[in-house]
């Protein structure tokens, strides 16, 4: 009971404490001027954005002046706690306009206005993202009757609208796993679908590595298989400049000499992720130390390294080597992660769903040459004892 107790006052504290921030701020230094000569039904909506649990911000007076709640702190991550008594253009320049606009729109209605799933491209993290919300935009009206400001609801539905756009890619690969027949022809349906759904995933190739289960990469070739990128009849496929060096066979036994200790940190509200900077796609350490790589191009997009492996037949072993670009657009966090590997296992289904089938067509083809040596054996013994009746 007390350790309830105890974690709720720190959250009633937490909150309390950024409420006396709000209202000890410094407005004379703004366009709203001293909280004392503010109109009551602003201070009124003041309260009630503090007090609410939803993301509220209130966006009022000359250059739309921000005022938000403890909610609304992480849509803005790193734009906190700067936003806070800040003009809307100061805090979001890349959005202005269409804000502007919707502004303009309930002032001149007077009435308010909702958006779903409404996509932003905002700079709150170090890079430009794109985002998603639900919100409510309502009129404050003030005692002469006009409208001071708007009082702003919202819910970022981001990750819904990632969840639901990679599920359809999964849930297509599921679907059409059936379609393959060849260990190659499973990769192209894997390359076909992500390129059909290519918004976070901008581009991707698949390399084999045979090999025995006990033999080290440093005497094995890579032959890349297929990939999403165009091609011509005079250049084969054609790689854009920021690309680590993709030649469509890779003598992993000269790569076995290249040095890959370059690590670039890119800082994320979320946390810190560390990214390889290399001239060559890293494939000898994906080889050795399994799961993924991170690689960090030259262009500052990033890709990711993933690795399956199949069993062939006895001994031998067939890696394949899934090479995704990543949406410039998205931090390549832990759910983007589990995305990229769940499209990894889909391959291994694929891969051995085609493995099996080329068993089969083995298998048949051996069963038909049996039964046509068989066939050839008898009718060699009927003309012989023909032969012998004449």
């Amino acid at each position: 009971m007390s350790l309830l107790s105890t974690h709720g006052g720190k959250i009633k504290n937490n909150k309390q404490t950024y409420i006396d921030t709000v209202y000890n701020y410094d407005w004379s230094s703004t366009s709203l001027g001293p909280m004392d000569s503010w109109e009551p039904s602003l201070k009124n909506a003041l309260t009630l954005c503090l007090q609410t649990a939803f993301p509220c911000v209130l966006y009022t007076g000359p250059g739309w002046v921000m005022i938000y709640n403890e909610a609304w702190q992480p849509i803005l991550k790193t734009k906190h706690p700067y936003a806070l008594g800040k003009p809307f253009k100061d805090v979001w320049p890349e959005i202005y306009e269409s804000f502007y606009l919707q502004f303009q729109s309930v002032i001149n209605t007077r009435k308010g206005l909702f958006k779903k799933d409404q996509l932003y491209l905002l700079e709150r993290d170090g890079y430009i993202e794109e985002a998603y919300f639900d919100y409510t935009l309502s009129p404050i009206f003030i005692s002469d009757g006009s409208v001071y400001g708007n009082f702003c609801i919202a819910q970022e539905t981001t990750q819904k609208l990632l969840n639901e756009r990679r599920l359809k890619v999964l849930s297509e690969l599921g679907r059409r796993v059936n379609e393959v027949g060849t260990l190659e022809s499973a990769c192209h349906l894997i390359t076909k679908v992500l390129n059909d759904n290519n918004t976070d995933i901008p581009y991707a190739m698949i390399y084999f590595v045979n090999h025995k289960s006990n033999t080290t990469s440093e005497s094995l070739i890579a032959r890349l298989i297929t990939t999403t990128f165009d091609s011509d009849s005079k250049n084969g496929w054609l790689f854009p400049d920021y690309l680590p060096e993709t030649p469509e066979i890779i003598d992993l036994t000269k790569d076995a000499d290249k040095s890959y200790n370059t690590f670039i940190e890119l800082k994320r509200v979320a946390a810190t992720y560390s990214f390889l900077k290399c001239d060559s796609w890293p494939i000898n350490i994906l080889l050795k130390d399994g799961d993924h790589i991170k690689v960090l191009l030259n262009d500052g997009s990033q890709a990711v390294l993933l690795l399956t492996k199949i069993s062939i037949y006895d001994d031998e072993v067939l890696s394949a080597i899934l090479i995704c670009g990543i949406n410039p657009r998205r931090t390549l966090d832990e759910k983007y992660m589990e995305f990229l590997k769940l499209i990894t296992n889909h391959m291994n289904t694929c891969l051995l769903h085609a493995r099996s089938i080329e068993e089969e067509r083995k298998r048949s083809k051996s069963l038909a040459e049996l039964n046509r040596q068989k066939v050839l054996f008898f009718q060699g013994i009927s003309h012989e004892l023909k032969s012998i009746d004449l």
